[in-house]
């Protein structure tokens, strides 16, 4: 994993200067092994904290990745989805400027 503490703008720091290939190859493996940890932290019962910290980041992957794969906004149900989500704009503002994704992706997220 990139981010072994979950931490998403340390995830965020690691991808933003990749290309799209290697943006979504990244995102992906990462979004794997945050949802195998998930799961071994709930069966091996860990707290409900560091179940939180892990889903949280998980979902923020998941999102990226929809955007990225599908070409549409996810649902984002809470302010804190919304933040983490509107994190990878620097992602994407990255790929748009390298010509790899077309400027129209930038309006999918917050200004």
């Amino acid at each position: 994993m990139i981010s072994e503490e979950y931490d998403l703008d340390r995830f965020i720091e690691g991808i933003k200067d990749l290309t799209y290939h290697e943006v979504l190859t990244f995102t992906l493996k990462e979004g794997y092994a945050s949802d195998d940890v998930l799961v071994h932290k709930k069966r091996d019962g860990a707290s409900e904290e560091e179940i939180q910290r892990v889903s949280v980041y998980n979902k923020a992957l998941h999102d990226i990745i929809f955007l990225l794969q599908v070409g549409q906004r996810p649902d984002l149900v809470s302010d804190r989805e919304r933040d983490n989500y509107n994190k990878f704009r620097q992602v994407a503002q990255n790929l748009v400027d390298k010509g790899e994704l077309l400027p129209k992706i930038l309006d999918f997220f917050d200004d």
